[in-house]
């Protein structure tokens, strides 16, 4: 019979991998989503990880994050409530694992999710789950950057319902966070040009290899 004490060992251990996925993949990098004539950029900052792990913790954000990077995380520093039951975090965080699907695979763009709290003005699916996105702004409401940020995680198939509307993604392109234009192509759809609208975001060496096809 599995214990209290080892539901949490384990739900220590899909973090601790979680985290180490999304140091790998994500942290420290920013995404061009390309639909249509539309595109918005995402960013995955450090201390936006607790957001998505289904967990609720005494640590600031950022040391929950850092103690799981680095394997340090113990069982006595996170633990569940109302908000974070144990049966929503057994739930997301194999989702959690496969974050980087949302980056490197055709996904949907899902517009205006309305949450029981908040409405999601932009969301990505691959229609497992649902990464709820929000604008970075400041502690008062001010717009810090075009950058929107990951906000919630949702496991369930119920997000394009709930949506006013929907589009397949054409392009995702991806930069080191550091870096000034988007470098890396990871999701093409071959049918599709490369809108101008983006020229300004991206390499010209994307631009130029189309013009010499």
């Amino acid at each position: 019979m599995t214990t209290k004490t080892d539901k949490k060992k384990a739900i220590r251990q899909d973090i601790i991998d979680s985290a180490g996925i999304y140091s790998q993949n994500l942290a420290g990098k920013a995404f061009l989503y390309v639909y249509g004539e539309e595109f918005f950029e995402v960013s995955f900052p450090v201390d936006h990880f607790l957001h998505l792990a289904g967990v609720e913790t005494h640590l600031s954000a950022k040391d929950f994050y850092k103690n799981a990077k680095k394997g340090k995380l113990t069982d006595s520093q996170f633990y569940f409530d109302v908000r974070h039951p144990y049966a929503n975090a057994k739930k997301k965080l194999p989702c959690l694992k496969r974050l980087p699907e949302l980056t490197n695979d055709t996904v949907c763009i899902l517009k205006d999710i309305q949450t029981v709290t908040i409405i999601y003005k932009l969301s990505v699916t691959n229609l497992e789950f649902t990464l709820g996105l929000t604008e970075n702004t400041d502690i008062h409401g001010n717009k810090i950057n075009d950058f929107f940020l990951p906000m919630s995680l949702r496991v369930e198939d119920s997000s394009v319902e709930k949506s006013n509307d929907g589009d397949i993604v054409d392009f995702i392109f991806a930069k080191d966070a550091s870096r000034d234009k988007y470098v890396f192509l990871l999701v093409e759809d071959k049918r599709k040009s490369i809108p101008e609208c983006i020229k300004h975001l991206i390499s010209p060496s994307f631009y130029n290899n189309e013009t010499n096809e």
